[in-house]
């Protein structure tokens, strides 16, 4: 599912998965890409900070598995993960940040 939220934001912004890898800069290479979106390859907290520069999101929005439709309203699961996320101070992101990443594991 982290995945296929990943290709879905990707796509969301025109930008190929060569493009992705360069926006997150580190040496991320297009196969890393490949690799997650497929499901092949387990993201670190590190990967998911250069993810979310390269698709310029807050790492909340990777984990919003329901796709929205432009313009219409987070459902009520996706309001209160954003509402959280919002609310939190970095110490609280850090650790909600591991427990996402341990459970996509």
């Amino acid at each position: 599912m982290f995945g296929k939220r990943v290709r879905e934001l990707r796509s969301r912004l025109g930008l190929t998965q060569r493009e992705l890898a360069d926006r997150c800069g580190g040496g991320f290479v297009v196969q890393r890409i490949g690799e997650i979106e497929r499901g092949e390859a387990n993201c670190t907290l590190q990967t998911i900070s250069a993810l979310c520069r390269g698709l310029r999101c807050d790492p909340v929005d990777l984990f919003l598995f329901t796709p929205q439709e432009s313009g219409r309203p987070p459902q009520l699961p996706d309001r209160r993960l954003r509402e959280l996320w919002a609310a939190a101070d970095e110490r609280l992101k850090g650790k909600i940040l591991r427990i996402l990443t341990e459970l996509l594991e």
